[in-house]
């Protein structure tokens, strides 16, 4: 009993609740953003390729007969591999990066790749679905008319 009567039993009991209740899920609250943060930027990082992959595959025929910039029947293929290629570190885990879109700006000769990722499995079941949706540019410039 000695140590309710000393003030340090005081001390210990406040220092106990102050880790407990507030240090500690600040520091898992950090934990958590950060590897949200990190996911995110390697969905950034795969539709950024996807996006150079699919610029690669624009029908070259067709813009030097008519100026158009038309996708080929493998630009979604090509995307899809390439985001999946630049996605190891969440592969592991079981996340994937889908390609979600590809659109085709004539006017600014750019391909704008959307890519989309589910991140359930990084975060404890308590946390709601987390979907990540990323967009990569990327520039033609070897076709001249």
């Amino acid at each position: 009993m000695k140590i309710l009567k000393d003030r340090c039993g005081y001390s210990m009991t406040f220092w106990a609740v102050f880790f407990g209740f507030i240090m500690i899920p600040i520091m898992a609250l950090g934990i958590e953003l950060g590897r949200y943060f990190y996911a995110r930027a390697e969905i950034a990082k795969a539709a950024d390729a996807a996006a150079l992959a699919a610029a690669a595959e624009i029908n070259q025929r067709i813009f030097e007969a008519s100026g158009d910039l038309t996708p080929t029947s493998k630009t979604w293929a090509n995307a899809q591999a390439f985001a999946s290629i630049n996605n190891n570190y969440l592969a592991q885990y079981g996340v994937n990066a889908v390609v979600t879109g590809i659109n085709v700006d004539a006017g600014k000769h750019t391909v704008l790749v959307q890519v989309s990722a589910n991140l359930d499995r990084l975060f404890p079941s308590v946390v709601p679905e987390v979907l990540v949706s990323e967009n990569g540019i990327a520039e033609i410039r070897a076709f001249t008319r």
